[in-house]
């Protein structure tokens, strides 16, 4: 019963999840995500933008929550170079569209992104991943307050936006 507890305790300060452990090996291998770093990436699940962010707080549920913090204003980062591109794709002639769509944006990945991971170096330093997808993103400008017209030319230009994002 200990050796359950134990390893319990191991994996929760470790994020969790079958990444964080080498099966049968028992050394513990770093997640992909932590080496990218943030970002735009094409993932197995489609197109994703990163923020990872990272504390190092003594207190467990500080460092989570500062870990938390520091990938979502990466993430933001993110969010604005894609509003950034999609104005530059707008074929809108009104006079703050690019405003309007950092607005729009910011909105659309405030509904759908969401920190999907964790992880605790051995001294002590937490790594928090947000992901924003592409696909969730989309779904997302549907249901934000603002100019239809320009939602849709948001949707039908994120491909092109996201992959200028990815060569930069």
């Amino acid at each position: 019963m200990k050796r359950l507890v134990a390893a319990a305790v191991l994996l929760a300060a470790c994020g969790g999840g079958s990444k964080n452990v080498r099966p049968g090996g028992g050394s513990v291998v770093t997640p992909e995500w932590v080496s990218q770093g943030t970002g735009a990436f094409y993932v197995e699940a489609g197109k994703q933008l990163h923020g990872v962010g990272s504390a190092s707080a003594a207190d467990p549920k500080t460092r989570r929550q500062q870990a938390d913090e520091a990938a979502q204003q990466q993430l933001s980062g993110g969010v604005d170079a894609l509003a950034q591109s999609l104005a530059r794709l707008s074929e809108s002639s009104a006079g703050n569209t690019a405003g309007i769509i950092a607005g729009l944006a910011k909105k659309a990945a405030a509904q759908s992104a969401g920190i999907r991971d964790h992880w605790v170096t051995l001294d002590g330093t937490e790594q928090s991943l947000m992901v924003l997808d592409l696909g969730g993103f989309r779904s997302a400008l549907q249901s934000v307050d603002g100019d239809e017209k320009l939602k849709r030319e948001m949707s039908a230009n994120a491909e092109k936006a996201f992959d200028s994002l990815m060569r930069q």
